[in-house]
């Protein structure tokens, strides 16, 4: 019985040394994590605009970002406005089939002119499949007054994007965020 309580107490010293460690590890990296966030979605706004830059750089990223981004929030909406151009792309999300997809979308008008995805945690090898360069150039172009809809045909309009083989429901979803989000967009720039 002796040796049973030893043991037990010795798993609970474990226990609280472990936890003490990764909380203290977690308190440490969370700032770090953080900015690498930001980071991330700097690089993805900047990337919507075709802006050239050092990924690597992030004091680089910031400066642009200052320099030429205009962030604003419009009635629930997160705008960017590109000052040398002057292009503007707004930022959408909602649940995807497996969890939150987030995007960022540029437009001329009514037509995509960059589409970029910020994160998506959809199912590797089908639905994360909508990060893939090829998936996202094909909304270049298309036109979304009245939104956009998804097509299995392989041969989307002009107002229609190919849905990925075997990840219905992610394609559905994204179809959902996006017809709500320029809708929202259209109402709030009038």
């Amino acid at each position: 019985m002796n040796s049973r309580a030893w043991m037990i107490g010795l798993l609970v010293i474990m226990a609280v040394i472990c936890s003490s460690s990764l909380s203290f590890v977690n308190i440490k990296t969370a700032p770090i994590i953080q900015k690498n966030e930001e980071i991330k979605y700097m690089s993805t706004v900047l990337d919507v605009f075709d802006i050239t830059f050092d990924r690597n750089n992030s004091d680089e990223i910031i400066a642009i970002i200052r320099e030429r981004i205009e962030e604003r929030e419009e009635q629930g909406l997160t705008l960017f406005f590109e000052k040398v151009k002057g292009a503007t792309a707004v930022s959408f999300s909602g649940n995807g089939f497996q969890g939150p997809i987030s995007l960022v979308v540029a437009l001329d008008g009514f037509a995509i002119t960059g589409f970029k995805l910020v994160s998506q945690v959809e199912t590797p090898g089908l639905g994360a499949r909508i990060t893939e360069e090829e998936f996202q150039n094909s909304f270049i172009g298309k036109k979304v007054s009245d939104g956009i809809s998804m097509t299995k045909s392989g041969s989307a309009g002009p107002g229609e994007f190919d849905a990925i083989t075997g990840a219905t429901e992610t394609s559905r979803a994204l179809e959902r965020i996006l017809t709500r989000g320029f809708k929202r967009y259209f109402e709030t720039i009038k």
